[in-house]
């Protein structure tokens, strides 16, 4: 049995040689890139996030603790009436000066 042109072994072709191209000229124009205002707000947002998670608060931890002692105690009263009509109040005034 004879086997003959496996493949196409005989029909081998040299790889094409890459070719130098040539510099165009600047033609004078300039790329430009414009961050929108949304862009620069959430850039800035996410940088004063990081801040806050980075630094961390000495009276925030102290707070969580007095929270948790209350909590164990029973004596937690989660509805301050006062602290939560004053927040209403802020919530309302700063929803009528934007307007």
């Amino acid at each position: 049995m004879v086997i003959d042109k496996i493949g196409n072994i005989n029909n081998i072709v040299e790889p094409n040689r890459s070719k130098s191209v040539a510099r165009t000229r600047d033609s004078g124009r300039n790329d430009k890139v414009e961050i929108s205002s949304e862009a620069k707000r959430a850039a800035e947002t996410s940088h004063y996030t990081r801040m806050v998670r980075e630094t961390g608060d000495p009276d925030r931890a102290q707070r969580v603790q007095e929270i948790k002692a209350q909590i164990a105690n029973g004596t937690y009263d989660r509805f301050d009436d006062d602290r939560v009509v004053e927040m209403v109040a802020d919530k309302i005034a700063s929803y009528l000066l934007r307007r």
